[in-house]
Formats: structure tokens, sequence, C-alpha cells
């Protein structure tokens, strides 16, 4: 295949796509949303991708004008804002297949004919044209594959001259309005609509057809959708797809909502009010995840808690206010160990933190397994071992030498696994052993530190909302038995209920 050569789509661009497509999906927009996904940050529209390898393709054409006759998508592999794509192609006739990698991996297969017949293509303008989508102009539905059973309507065809140029130069030039408004609205469908919230584009295949002049006018400046088939069992929904310009299908999965830890009220019943009542527990990266659910045991056992974030601000308050229901809230301070330093109100509680708790981490994901990815590598250490010294260094100028501070910082079974689920993962496997090397060390050379590094199972966590059987209950059980056996003051765990 030949290279065409790269793009990349920052958040900037993609706050522009959502305005020209309608697709206001925060899995795309926003990156305090985002890291609530099981892919930790925001992603580009799959669609906008296809279009802007479109348009590479576009700018090494002689024609003046064309047209799809055809178009196959599928994407099989999410890219995030900021990533290099790489776009290759291969050309047979008026077929032509484009592949899109990102860090060497393939992520969308484009396959397309064109017509170079101009009066075809010329012919079919979008009458009344459209406009760039307001945002509360559209909902995000918030839907259950139960709920697309049967479902038919229609969005709006959104066009703007302006932004189409500037995010489409090529294609805006080349390719008739109505195809591209026509693709274009087929992201709004899916993360608006049908799934809508919790969404991932799968599959497109459109058929365009010969311009249509008794189309009636809504037929021109709309997109008619129509599940075809709703199969629970994957969390699949295909689609149909029609309008004056072109019939054909979509696919897309519905992906894991957000993880939800166990409420505080729930977890209270479980632990003895005086357990932790000895903690005066810094707990680094509180807000969601494993650290949500240890700040709320450790304050249900009459831990005096601290609670750190580094983005998520809300979430980092809403857990502390639903422990005020119940307890002393939790006061909140934004941290990111990546920067190094600690606010004043962290300051004084180290003064007399006899606990620190360290749960700041980055996305895990999977690797390529047959090469090592020193950037991967590196970024997991600058949070498991660069993070943690600079933390560790700055409570040592604030606590007291004599007073016993107890670390704890879990890491993971991916450590012991020598299986095929394990790899894919060695950079992350890497960083974590060094991480417990470090804190090992650091124990060895500061003797009023001691230092707990549990191996923990694969727990409940947005990072692993996506894996099935796992859920808030079995995370709960065990980091409660965990702090117990480890900090605890009264045994064993409370039987469930």
């Amino acid at each position: 295949m030949k290279s065409l050569g790269s793009f990349s789509i920052s958040a900037q661009e993609s706050q522009a796509f959502a305005r020209f497509s309608g697709d206001f999906n925060p899995l795309h927009l926003s990156p305090v949303a985002a890291r609530r996904t099981q892919f930790g940050q925001t992603l580009i529209h799959g669609v906008f991708g296809t279009l802007r390898a479109l348009d590479l393709w576009l700018a090494h054409t002689d024609d003046s004008h064309c047209a799809l006759a055809r178009l196959k998508v599928k994407y099989s592999r999410p890219a995030s804002q900021g990533m290099k794509l790489s776009v290759s192609a291969d050309t047979s006739g008026d077929a032509i297949r484009l592949e899109v990698f990102a860090s060497g991996v393939r992520c969308q297969i484009i396959e397309f004919e064109v017509s170079r017949d101009q009066a075809h293509a010329a012919a079919q303008p979008i009458d009344p044209l459209g406009s760039a989508c307001i945002e509360n102009s559209v909902t995000c539905r918030d839907t259950t594959i139960a709920d697309c059973m049967e479902l038919a309507d229609t969005v709006e065809l959104f066009w703007n001259n302006e932004l189409a140029a500037s995010l489409l130069p090529n294609a805006s030039k080349l390719l008739p309005q109505s195809q591209l408004a026509t693709i274009v609205a087929s992201t709004q469908i899916v993360g608006m609509k049908c799934p809508g919230l919790h969404s991932i584009f799968a599959q497109l295949q459109l058929k365009f057809l010969p311009a249509n002049t008794n189309a009636i006018s809504r037929q021109n400046t709309h997109l008619n959708y129509e599940v075809l088939k709703a199969d629970a069992r994957i969390d699949q929904v295909q689609l149909t797809l029609s309008n004056a310009y072109c019939h054909g299908t979509l696919e897309a999965f519905f992906r894991a909502r957000p993880a939800q830890q166990a409420r505080f009220e729930a977890i209270a019943e479980l632990v003895s009010q005086d357990e932790f009542s000895n903690q005066n527990a810094l707990i680094i990266g509180g807000s969601r995840g494993l650290g949500e659910v240890i700040t709320k045991v450790l304050a249900a056992g009459g831990a005096n808690v601290m609670m750190t974030y580094a983005a998520g601000k809300d979430d980092a308050f809403n857990v502390s206010a639903e422990i005020a229901e119940h307890r002393p809230a939790p006061p909140v301070c934004q941290l990111d160990v990546l920067e190094g330093a600690i606010s004043h109100h962290t300051e004084e509680f180290c003064a007399a933190v006899s606990h620190i708790y360290y749960l700041a981490s980055p996305i895990i994901a999977r690797g390529d397994s047959n090469r090592w990815d020193e950037n991967l590598f590196s970024k997991y250490c600058d949070y498991y071992v660069n993070g943690l010294a600079q933390l560790l260094h700055q409570v040592r100028q604030f606590s007291s030498h004599e007073t016993p501070i107890q670390l704890f910082i879990p890491s993971s079974i991916f450590l012991d696994d020598s299986t095929t689920a394990a790899k894919g993962f060695d950079e992350y496997i890497a960083a974590k052993s060094a991480a417990e090397a470090y804190v090992r060390r650091f124990e060895n050379t500061h003797s009023n530190w001691s230092v707990v590094a549990p191996r923990l199972p694969r727990l409940h966590t947005d990072q692993t909302s996506g894996i099935k059987n796992i859920n808030e209950q079995s995370t709960l059980e065990v980091i409660i038995e965990q702090l117990k056996k480890e900090f605890g003051q009264t045994g064993k765990v409370k039987p469930n209920g």
C-alpha cells in the first residue's frame, strides 16, 4: 500500500466537528467525563477520522470534482486526540482502500468507490442548506439496549461552509455537500441517539443514489434511521439508514457505563465505627476507583481522612458530600503527582499524617506485545515511581521523622501472571515492579516508615468497567478485607447485611 501521510485531530478540532455534526457526546469533548470511561481519555469522532483520511486521499487526486458511489468503514480501534494517524492507500480502478494506523495499530479500514460523473455530483445540493449545530439543540440520550428495540427516527443534516472548509478543505471542495452531510449525520445518530451516551461506532456502510429531483425537502435535509437488530448478548445494535441521497447500515455497540462504587451508607454497615480511628490518612487519588472505595471505608471506620484529586474535582467533592451525610466530611485538595507541589492545607495535614494511600495512576492500556514502548513505560514510571518519590520527599519535609507512617501502595496480580492475559502489559508490569523495588528501598532507609504493597486481583474501576463479572460488591469486599488485615483494630470483615 502507498503511504499518503498522516494527520492528528486536536481537542479544538473535535469541538468544531461537534458543531459541524451535532455529535456532542462527552467522550469526545469532556476530559473529566471521558476519564470515567474504559478509555480514560477523550477520543476523536471516528467519522471525523474517516473524513480526514478521505480528505488526505483527495489531496493526492487530480480530479476537480467527484462523488462517492459507495462507502464502507470498519472501526476496529478508537484513537485519542492528538495522536498521530497514518494513512495508507491501495487503488484498483475506481475502488480504493484506505487503512488508518494509530501508533502502528490499524484503527480504521475505509473502502469506497468514486464516481467522476460531475453532473451526478453537482445535482445533489442540500436544499435548503443546513447550518452548524447549536449544542443545546440536540439531546444526548442515555439509552439501554431495551430502549432501542424497534426504534425509528430521523436526524437533521447540519452543514456550515466555513467549518467544512476549515475541517475538510479538500473534501468540501471536491465531494457533494449532500454526501458529506449524510456521512457526518451518522455520527450524530450513534453518539447522540442510538446507542447514544454510552456508544462505540463499529461499522458504516452506505450506497449513494443518483439525484432524486422529486424528493421532498424533509428527505433532503434529514437522515432516517431504524433499528434492524438489537443483540443484548454482545450489546450490539444494527440500524438501517436512508434519505434522498443514500441507503445503508451501521453497527454500534453499547460500551460499559462508568463504574459506580458502593454507597457510603452500605459500606458503613460492614465496618465498625472505630475500626480505623487511629489513622490520619492521606489518600492520593480518592475521587474514584479504588481511591474512592478506600476513602469511604476509612471514613466509615472513624479515620481522619484527607482526599486528593488530580482532575476530577466534582467527583472528589461528591464523594466527600456523600460521606458528610453520615460522618465528618473529608477535606478535599487538588494534587497532581506529576507536578509535585502540594497545597498548604496538605502540608498542614502531613504534620500529623499516619497513613498514606497512593492510588495515582495513568490510563492502563494494552500495548503491542511484539515491541517495547519506551514512552509508555516512562509514562507509567512518572506516576508509580517519580510521582511517588516526589510526594514522599515532600511529606517527609512536613511530617515528624519519629512518628510511624505506613504507606499503602497496591499493586497487581498481573506481576505474577505469565499467561496470555498479561500480554501487551510488559511496560505496566515493569513499572509496577520498579515501584515495588523503590518503596522497599525507601522502607529500608527510613526507619519510621513501613510499606504495604499487596498484589490485588483485578477489581471494579473505570479502567476495568468493560470486563464482565467484576462489580462494586466484590471490589468492596476485597478492599475491606485488605484494610482490616493490614490496619484494622477489631478483626475480620463483618458478614454482608
